[in-house]
């Protein structure tokens, strides 16, 4: 065998080698990665009302309005209330609400900045002691709220920290982290819901994609136990640094 055959051979040897080690990373790579069921953005939200019921008589604002912290929302006039302070109750106003005592109302107020969302205190509305009277969702408290199906083996190795990449409508790309997992079993497999934090979702440029309600895809990065997780995360982080991947 002449020398240039030789050569050939090695490296013939040499690239099926190479592209069965490229195969197996991103063999090993999918294997520590789990794409959700669904996925939502959500935000943290505040519940409105409770302390008296009544008659809304008043209406500041609708469903989907912006509010400011202090910001009026609507005025109940409560039976309760007026039978209180006739018996000598001295109930003050606060960030809450305000207190006409010789009206016997109540003029509900926003204690925190955000979206009015399930406003039931509408004008003409019942409404009774105990349950919201509205929610509002905070103002840039967005964050992902995650499903996933998982084997026993999958839902072992996901971990709060872990990175998840979010997919939005627009088909960008930003990434969040793991911050609480909740699971359940269904028919042998962990359908595990988890909070997944980001703070590129209170971004100005994202204000079309970033509201509670709308769709997303997250895929989180599972805990890699095989014996080639190092090197994957190696090349893989390389790619990514490199505009490749």
């Amino acid at each position: 065998m002449t020398w240039t055959n030789r050569l050939r051979l090695f490296g013939g040897i040499l690239g099926v080698l190479l592209v069965v080690a490229v195969l197996t990373l991103i063999f090993n790579q999918r294997q520590t990665k789990a794409t959700s069921l669904t996925a939502t953005v959500s935000a943290d939200t505040y519940d409105v009302g409770a302390a008296y019921g009544g008659t809304v008589i008043k209406q500041y604002v609708k469903e989907g309005d912006v509010v400011a912290k202090g910001d009026k929302l609507f005025t109940i006039s409560s039976v309760p209330l007026q039978q209180d302070l006739s018996n000598g109750l001295d109930l003050q106003s606060s960030d809450a609400y305000d207190v006409n005592k010789k009206t016997g109302t109540l003029t509900y107020k926003a204690t925190v900045a955000g979206q009015i969302t399930d406003l039931k205190a509408k004008l003409g509305n019942s409404l009774g002691t105990g349950a919201p009277f509205a929610q509002i969702a905070v103002v840039d408290s967005q964050y992902v709220d995650a499903k996933f199906l998982l084997s026993p083996r999958d839902y072992e190795r996901i971990e709060k920290g872990a990175v998840v990449d979010i997919v939005l409508p627009n088909n960008q790309i930003i990434t969040g982290t793991v911050t609480t997992i909740e699971v359940a079993t269904e028919q042998g497999k962990a359908l595990t819901e988890v909070r997944v934090d980001s703070d590129a979702l209170a971004t100005e440029d994202l204000a079309n994609v970033n509201q509670p309600g709308t769709p997303v895809t997250a895929t989180v990065k599972l805990r890699d136990d095989g014996p080639l997780s190092g090197v994957s995360d190696m090349v893989f982080d390389f790619l990514r640094q490199i505009g490749l991947k």
